[in-house]
């Protein structure tokens, strides 16, 4: 399972943070945004990758790089693409679900819902109306 926790932020010195959608709030917000795979059963879901979610304009700042130790090989990438790479990783730990599930952050991105089928999962995502699939 696919999902992201917003730390809504004060300040905008922090590493990620930037006027977003914070799910913690459920509006527009200043905050910090992390990415989450979690392993989920009927039972329970329990979280085994992050990554925080740097928005453009924070990989694009040279100075806020500076400021936040942002290493100079890290580069903006969209959340479909993280959540694939966080998938990745689980794999090369010997980790993974049969079916991935997510909700219209990714599930409206092509590009995941085909690096899903690749990769040898089901899945079952959100896509919003006006997505065509």
């Amino acid at each position: 399972m696919f999902d992201e926790t917003g730390f809504p932020k004060q300040g905008k010195h922090s590493v990620g943070v930037a006027r977003q959608y914070c799910g913690t709030l459920g509006k527009v917000r200043n905050c910090q945004v992390a990415m989450s795979l979690d392993l989920a059963t009927e039972e329970l879901s329990v979280p085994i990758d992050w990554e925080m979610y740097l928005p453009e304009i924070r990989t694009e700042d040279p100075e806020r790089r500076r400021k936040a130790r942002i290493p100079e090989e890290t580069v903006f990438r969209m959340k479909p693409e993280i959540a694939l790479a966080e998938l990745d990783r689980a794999k090369g730990w010997g980790l993974g679900g049969e079916i991935a599930l997510a909700d219209a952050v990714y599930g409206d991105s092509v590009a995941f819902r085909q690096g899903l089928i690749e990769r040898g999962h089901a899945y079952a995502v959100g896509v919003q109306g006006t997505t065509a699939v």
